[in-house]
């Protein structure tokens, strides 16, 4: 196979699962959107703060008790394959998922014992108690179904993930909250069939990992007089937790910077500035989504070239993956940055008056322009078996996030909460970009990045600054100014469709998937951590 031949076929996967991740996200995000609704009109203020918050808590440790287990079979599982080591990539899941929901299953033993001091530290009101107790059954069951997912998107099969995660919990969570409002259920019962959509994709996922793994081809040989099927290698426990682990502690640190400033606002200086903060900067999160849905696509591609040191195609597949990421995602935020009085409007007139929330949605908006231009670096480095750079990466911004809105909150209040995350986010991806470039040899092409912000720029971001400036904040004004926009969009992508790499999208779609295994790859679990590092 040629090396364009190599190139298109990973890009192939990459625009087939990101489409599809991103229409699960979608999805996701509206049930998501939908879900409050039901639960702030269903309920009153006080009840849908405590479920909120007990969701909240809840996401956040099961985030923690995953232990970047999923970036380590992202790394792993695939090169096992390739050595036909297939009792080593069960061995793998064993080693792997079984410690994650021990722990989840010991955190959630405690969460119940601590339950009402807890509660009470959280102000979740008289049946706080029995509400993180509901929560904590769950615990375990959501890594549990997590991890499996990880697995098989290790593995190249990323609909699983959108079919359990992005639509079946999300359409029964959001079900099981319309039927308890119906019946006149109370905050217990709410929280119940939240958590019980867990439980349901733990046994789906389950189920679909095995039957996954029974169907996958055994791989080839490293060599002609090599065994189908090698002995087991007994430093793949300690090659894999050397690598996951900084992970681990990357993705704690990472949750750190997403929710430590909302946190110090509401302590710094009052929980109102804590809700203005989190209106002006609900946007971020939705391009997010979109992002990490095309990043989940690309770690298995980034696991497969870098077995073969194929560091031509993985240019490729790098620069393009950020070209795509580029086109799809920079309309929302130069929107959104060009008119942040419009989006502040539609959480009420007193957000769109305060003036420090349009100075957060401005900065965050540009940061995140900046993050995507970098492209995946922070994926590429974790594939390359660089998890402790990305661990002291996120460490670092963690504490510039920390350390700075501490120094600027009391001063400029919540425009210095985002200064701060935005010098996190800069200061993450600045190193993580550097560090590929460095270690990996790959970099995106400054004048080719260049071409590919003009593009949105004089499509979305003139016409908006144009009617930002004459005053207008009216919702039909702005409505054809972005219909027009997205036209013009359209014609341009058409026209620049070669450069933008759009060609090679459709090229993609319609190219037929094939699986990619190397020809040879490493014979050991030591040479399997350290094999791209070379």
């Amino acid at each position: 196979m040629t090396a364009d031949a190599t190139a298109g076929d990973h890009l192939g996967h990459v625009a087939r699962g990101g489409l599809l991740g991103l229409a699960g996200s979608g999805v996701a995000a509206v049930g998501a959107f939908a879900l409050a609704l039901v639960v702030t009109r269903g309920f009153d203020a006080e009840t849908a703060g405590s479920f909120f918050a007990t969701t909240t808590l809840f996401t956040l440790l099961a985030t923690a008790c995953g232990l970047g287990v999923d970036a380590g079979l992202a790394r792993f599982l695939l090169r096992l394959e390739a050595r036909s080591a297939a009792h080593d990539v069960r061995r793998t899941l064993r080693l792997a998922i079984g410690p994650a929901v021990a722990v989840a299953s010991l955190l959630a033993l405690v969460g119940t014992l601590v339950a009402g001091p807890l509660a009470g530290l959280l102000g979740l009101g008289a049946e706080g108690d029995r509400l993180l107790r509901v929560a904590a059954v769950a615990l375990p069951f959501a890594v549990a179904a997590d991890l499996c997912l990880a697995a098989t998107r290790a593995l190249g099969r990323i609909r699983t993930t959108v079919g359990v995660d992005r639509i079946l919990r999300t359409v029964v969570q959001l079900g099981t909250a319309g039927l308890v409002v119906a019946l006149g259920g109370g905050p217990v019962l709410l929280v119940a069939g939240w958590a019980a959509a867990y439980l349901l994709s733990a046994a789906v996922a389950v189920v679909l990992l095995r039957s996954f793994l029974a169907t996958r081809p055994a791989g080839a040989p490293a060599s002609p007089d090599a065994s189908p099927d090698p002995s087991p290698d007994p430093d793949l426990a300690r090659s894999f937790w050397s690598f996951t682990w900084p992970r681990g502690v990357a993705g704690l640190a990472q949750a750190s910077v997403q929710k430590a400033d909302i946190v110090l606002v509401a302590v710094l200086l009052s929980p109102a500035h804590a809700a203005l903060y989190t209106a002006a900067t609900r946007f971020v999160a939705v391009g997010q989504m979109a992002n990490q849905a095309i990043y989940q696509v690309l770690q298995p591609r980034f696991t497969a070239i870098l077995i073969t040191e194929d560091r031509a195609t993985l240019r490729t597949v790098f620069g393009v993956s950020t070209t795509w990421g580029m086109v799809l995602i920079w309309p929302l935020y130069l929107l959104v940055a060009c008119s942040p009085v419009l989006y502040l409007s539609l959480f009420g007139d007193s957000y769109a008056d305060a003036t420090s929330a349009v100075v957060v949605v401005v900065v965050m908006a540009l940061t995140m322009l900046v993050s995507i231009a970098a492209g995946p670096v922070d994926t590429l480095l974790l594939m390359a078996g660089r998890s402790g750079l990305s661990m002291t990466n996120a460490l670092v911004a963690v504490a510039l996030d920390i350390g700075l809105c501490l120094l600027l909150l009391p001063r400029i209040g919540i425009a210095g909460a985002a200064i701060a995350w935005a010098a996190a986010v800069v200061t993450r991806s600045g190193l993580a970009f550097w560090q590929v470039r460095r270690h990996v040899g790959v970099s995106p092409q400054p004048g080719h990045l260049l071409g590919v912000a003009l593009v949105p720029v004089v499509c979305f971001a003139l016409p908006a600054l144009a009617l930002t400036a004459s005053g207008s904040t009216a919702l039909l004004p702005w409505a054809a100014v972005t219909l027009a926009s997205l036209v013009a969009y359209a014609v341009a992508l058409h026209a620049l469709r070669a450069r933008l790499s759009l060609d090679e999208l459709v090229a993609a779609l319609r190219r037929r998937p094939t699986p990619v295994l190397p020809s040879t790859s490493p014979t050991s679990a030591q040479e399997l951590a350290c094999a791209s590092e070379r």
